[in-house]
């Protein structure tokens, strides 16, 4: 099936200390209408939670089953953005968005309204890093589905990036209001655990490519966004001329103008420092057209030494996106700069990956030379604000453990939100076997195609299994839905023999309980 992108920007995202909220009804009744959806003519109703959010739910009055699907958007800008950019997940000019939003896909949400369920969702009362008000507002949206859909039996709780974040939050702050939930290409733990992935790739940028990169501590106001729109324009130079010169063979014209390495780091080519950097960020090594594995000629001269950087070239400006436009809606909302690499050891980062990746970083000298300036004058550290840092220390994590059948599904090289953060969730619940299921979409053996000059052809849109953010097909997601529908009426997740019964003929999709990715790098000791 097609695949549709239907998380903009995810980004992990902080809770701030919620107190229980009781269920209370909207007060003035929504306004319904009925639509063609599709297939189906469905009931839609919209209206305003007491915070000023939009919300919206639509129904198959014919055939309603009593379930309704609450879900949970992804990240969208919390503040308008100048033409002339091309932020991960849009273009500009962008106006912040507060639509409701009911669902992941069109079709997918037309499959589930013709199944006899009923979806919902709202646009939150604010945008950016809304985890905590997002909570709340879907804690009251419950209480309005179930005063004016009273045949409602259940809801089960979704969404994806954060979206899936906000998911696990109300699972497990208000778990009797939720029959099941599903997670997907979530962002999960210690919001820090998400933005330090994206602020080290960064501060690695600045460290070896352009110290004018700016990592934490933007300005106030339109100065900021102004700011942050120019940080992403340096870091798109960066990776265009890295990947314009991967094949140059004077190491000394592989790094852009704006670097101010020494000539000895000079003499090793551009592209091993991005390796460098996004590994010890723990930037995926797979992407949207390079494989890992495949080569046009000698293994040597491109499946080890040129396809992780190009992967991470790929990778990197959706993952620097993330990094600067969410630590730019951060610092405003905790009061300061929280970023602080002062006391990382990227030498103990990268310990397991300099001898799988040792032909890419160019061999050991050339990797005890990089890493030697991150801890010289060359790569100044950062510290965090005091407020800053307390404002985000006040963020209320998640606790992991799945009160509700809980069911998480995530591309194995998600550039975004990596699979480290369902590995996380998953750890925490491997003896929780009765409530938790983790669902994988692989990245197939092979997907990179070559030109006739044996260069890589990066010309395809298409998001191949497993690569891109959030970048499911409806049969991946609808056999989430389906599987988190038979959990909300059990009050367990299905069997093991049920679920790869399930997952057997969607492609791409993996349940193994052994199976496992790294964890992000922030929580890897």
């Amino acid at each position: 099936m097609k695949k549709s992108r239907f998380a903009a920007l995810a980004v992990a995202a902080s809770l701030v200390t919620i107190s229980l909220v009781a269920i209370t009804p909207a007060a003035n009744a929504s306004s319904c209408e009925a639509k063609q959806l599709g297939s189906v003519i469905a009931e839609v109703c919209s209206g305003k939670t007491s915070d000023g959010a939009n919300y919206e739910y639509r129904t198959n009055t014919e055939n309603f089953n009593g379930t309704v699907y609450l879900w949970s958007h992804g990240y969208r800008y919390a503040v308008n953005l100048p033409a002339g950019i091309q932020p991960p997940g849009g273009t500009t000019p962008y106006i912040v968005d507060m639509s409701a939003e009911v669902g992941p896909a069109p079709e997918v949400i037309e499959s589930l309204l013709a199944a006899g369920y009923a979806v919902a969702g709202s646009g939150f009362d604010t945008q950016g890093w809304t985890v905590g008000s997002a909570v709340k507002t879907n804690v009251e949206l419950i209480g309005i589905l179930k005063s004016e859909l009273p045949d409602t039996k259940g809801v089960i709780a979704w969404g994806a990036s954060m979206g899936g974040f906000i998911t696990q939050a109300l699972a497990e702050r208000f778990p009797k209001l939720i029959k099941s939930a599903a997670p997907i290409c979530t962002a999960a733990g210690n919001v820090n655990a998400e933005l330090t992935y994206a602020q080290d790739l960064l501060w690695g940028m600045k460290t070896f490519f352009d110290p004018s990169i700016t990592v934490s501590g933007y300005a106030d106001g339109p100065a900021g966004v102004g700011q942050a729109a120019l940080n992403l324009q340096k870091v798109v130079a960066v990776l265009t001329h890295i990947g314009g010169t991967i094949l140059e063979t004077d190491n000394a014209k592989t790094w852009p103008a704006t670097s101010v390495m020494p000539a000895t780091i000079k003499a090793i080519p551009a592209r091993s420092a991005l390796t460098l950097v996004g590994l010890m960020a723990g930037v995926p090594t797979q992407s949207q057209h390079i494989d890992g594995s495949s080569f046009p000629g000698v293994e040597t001269a491109f499946a080890l030494a040129l396809a992780p950087a190009i992967a991470i070239s790929e990778n990197a400006g959706y993952a620097a996106g993330l990094g600067i436009f969410a630590t730019l809606d951060l610092e405003r909302r905790v009061g300061g700069a929280f970023y602080d690499n002062t006391a990382t050891d990227y030498a103990k980062r990268i310990a397991d990956e300099r001898a799988s990746f040792n032909v890419a970083l160019s061999g050991n000298s050339a990797i005890d030379g990089m890493l030697a300036i991150l801890s010289s004058p060359y790569g100044k550290r950062i510290a965090a604000t005091d407020q800053g840092l307390n404002g985000l220390k006040a963020q209320v994590a998640h606790k992991g453990k799945a009160l509700v059948p809980t069911i998480t599904m995530t591309g194995t090289a998600d550039m975004i939100t990596p699979a480290g953060n369902s590995q996380w969730l998953t750890n925490k619940n491997l003896k929780n076997t009765k409530k938790f299921l983790p669902l994988w979409v692989t990245t197939d053996d092979k997907w990179t195609r070559f030109t006739a000059t044996g260069a890589p052809d990066r010309s395809s849109p298409a998001w191949p299994n497993g690569t891109g953010h959030c970048q499911f097909s409806s049969d991946q997601v609808l056999t989430v839905a389906k599987l988190a529908a038979s959990a909300a009426k059990t009050g367990s997740v299905p069997s093991d023999a049920a679920v790869e019964k399930a997952v057997a003929s969607v492609d791409g999709l993996l349940f193994d309980r052994e199976y496992s990715v790294p964890l992000l790098k922030y929580y890897q000791k």
